[in-house]
């Protein structure tokens, strides 16, 4: 027989399951289908933390970012789900598990920087550390593509630095001085897990390269940027 926790845990992972980016909207027939069980209680209680709501008799809405489905439903389950995230959801939930960790998050910031035009998938910043994320919404990549995609990266970042007084100035950020990681976060563990010193993980990976940054920072590649040095 099923806990309470592993039917509430249930509901929600069917709820992700019925449930798109363009379509928040499920059936109560098409959740009796999968679940094959008593859930009502766990679907109230779902409603009762604003989770869900009621449309009708027939029909209920998911309020809240599917992307926090994912999270209520654990480690386990963001492996096994995170390719069902849509590319804009990918994204998001990178920026959350960011925020999760004290970081403050940029989304989609353009900048022409001398013949280089970069678009930032995601930029995280704490204090004067910069982690700058190339998300790469793909279940496999090759290693030559990696390594394409990770050059192109360098140099965008680079060009970042390089170019820190418009930047600053464009998104109105204060920091005069930072350090600048570049880094690649994939749907799942790539082959690859370094190249020219750029980390190259998984989603799932992010909280714990965050927290052990510090300790990484010697081996993999940065860029100092100065407000005070660089032209505008």
């Amino acid at each position: 027989m099923s806990t309470a926790r592993e039917t509430t845990l249930k509901v929600i992972e069917s709820i992700f399951m019925l449930t798109s980016e363009g379509n928040r909207i499920f059936s109560l027939n098409s959740l009796k289908v999968i679940m094959h069980g008593d859930y009502t209680k766990a679907l109230d209680k779902l409603i009762e933390e604003g989770v869900v709501s009621r449309v009708n008799d027939k029909y209920l809405r998911v309020t809240v970012p599917r992307l926090q489905l994912l999270i209520m439903m654990g480690s386990e389950s963001i492996i096994s789900h995170i390719n069902d995230l849509s590319w804009s959801e990918f994204e998001e939930f990178i920026s959350f598990i960011m925020r999760q960790e004290g970081y403050e998050t940029l989304r989609g910031v353009r900048l022409t920087m001398g013949n280089i035009k970069g678009e930032f998938d995601i930029i995280g910043y704490r204090g004067s550390i910069v982690i700058v994320v190339e998300a790469k919404h793909w279940l496999s990549i090759s290693n030559s593509e990696l390594e394409t995609i990770v050059s192109k990266h360098i140099n965008k970042v680079k060009a970042l630095a390089d170019n820190w007084s418009r930047f600053t100035r464009k998104v109105k950020l204060t920091i005069s001085e930072a350090s600048i990681y570049p880094l690649i976060v994939t749907l799942k563990a790539p082959q690859l897990q370094s190249y020219g010193n750029v980390p190259i993980i998984a989603s799932h990976q992010l909280p714990s390269f965050l927290e052990n940054l510090e300790s990484l920072k010697d081996n993999i590649l940065y860029f100092k940027a100065r407000q005070e040095t660089l032209g505008a």
